[in-house]
């Protein structure tokens, strides 16, 4: 890949959003047209940009029902978008041909949490690796034994068990032919969905460590999606935190952890678990995440928020700059930078 191509964002999204809508009865249809009724609606992605460099591993840590799953999926085609620009290698989706469609499909792929429900169990593995490379006409089914025994053993599994069944092979095993599968149309871009979180401890450092070695003899770039601030630490460059289906910060890894800018981003890292800390108090989160379903006004955070204010309340903020590569959404940064000018 030449100097040139490097510069442009291997994936970006301006201002996406994803909202869910649920089909109206004939009652509630009827509400609707009398001005009785407001359709419900979940805006799962809300205005969220965020630029992936070309080789780049990049996190997305949030709680639980922030949407960072829902944008994974918007990354790998899973769900379209309702709202915004996605563009990959230079190229806004809305421009794609169908071949493009079709290299974006294979060139972005996702590895989910659970691998037992993402593998077909009626299938065997080496069918559920070989099937899609045979498929899109990269390889011919005289090569797929071939091709499968050498993804097998790049991800650390014996090609001797490709006759085997997904049922046959442990949690770890099975989220490496998960992994082997997403490698077998020779993908630029990965998606990680939780991809180590229903693994042991110990399964877990080897999947990790497998990722790392991927990333090196690939070249591979990643979406890393986790609410496990350990992974992210030691596998990303650089850590996107999601709240309720906003980006309210963005920097580099090492001085995301080191000085937060924005105080959910500080009480995530509070709440985590950290080596040397000892037995330091700390003030947990209150209270649960909103609904998405009805969101706060203003700053989505402000309800949780031990620093909000009026503004918080009432405006919502925009994403600035707070230091050299890095970006929060907060008044306060605004306010301490003001006060400092």
């Amino acid at each position: 890949m030449n100097a040139m191509s490097r510069t442009v964002p291997h994936v970006r999204l301006e201002q996406v959003e994803k909202i869910f809508r649920r089909k109206p009865d004939f009652a509630e249809r009827l509400a609707i047209s009398m001005g009785l009724h407001t359709p419900r609606e979940v805006r799962a992605v809300d205005g969220f940009t965020l630029d992936i460099a070309h080789g780049e591993a990049v996190g997305l840590v949030g709680e639980s029902g922030c949407g960072k799953s829902t944008l994974g999926r918007i990354v790998a085609g899973v769900h379209d978008k309702t709202g915004g620009r996605f563009s990959f290698d230079g190229k806004e989706q809305a421009e794609w041909t169908s071949a493009d469609a079709r290299r974006a499909r294979l060139d972005i792929q996702m590895i989910f949490q659970d691998p037992m429900s993402s593998l077909n169990p009626r299938k065997r593995v080496g069918d559920i690796i070989g099937e899609a490379p045979v498929v899109h006409g990269l390889i011919s089914r005289r090569e797929q034994e071939e091709k499968v025994a050498g993804l097998m053993r790049e991800v650390g599994l014996d090609p001797a068990y490709a006759r085997r069944f997904p049922h046959q092979f442990s949690g770890g095993q099975r989220q490496r032919i998960g992994i082997a599968r997403a490698l077998a149309v020779e993908p630029k871009f990965l998606v990680c969905d939780e991809s180590v979180a229903a693994l042991d401890v110990s399964i877990q450092a080897q999947v990790l460590n497998l990722f790392m070695d991927l990333r090196e003899t690939r070249g591979l770039t990643y979406l890393f999606i986790s609410h496990d601030l350990g992974v992210i630490e030691h596998l990303t460059d650089r850590v996107a935190i999601m709240y309720l289906g906003r980006l309210v910060e963005v920097g580099p890894t090492a001085e995301i952890f080191r000085q937060p800018a924005h105080p959910y981003t500080s009480a995530l890292l509070e709440e985590a678990p950290r080596i040397g800390r000892g037995r330091r108090a700390y003030t947990p989160l209150k209270g649960e995440i909103p609904s998405p379903l009805n969101p706060p006004s203003g700053c989505h955070f402000h309800t949780r928020c031990p620093h909000a204010t009026d503004l918080c309340r009432q405006v919502a903020p925009e994403l600035k700059a707070v230091a050299a590569n890095r970006i929060a959404a907060c008044h306060l940064n605004t306010s301490d930078m003001e006060a400092n000018a």
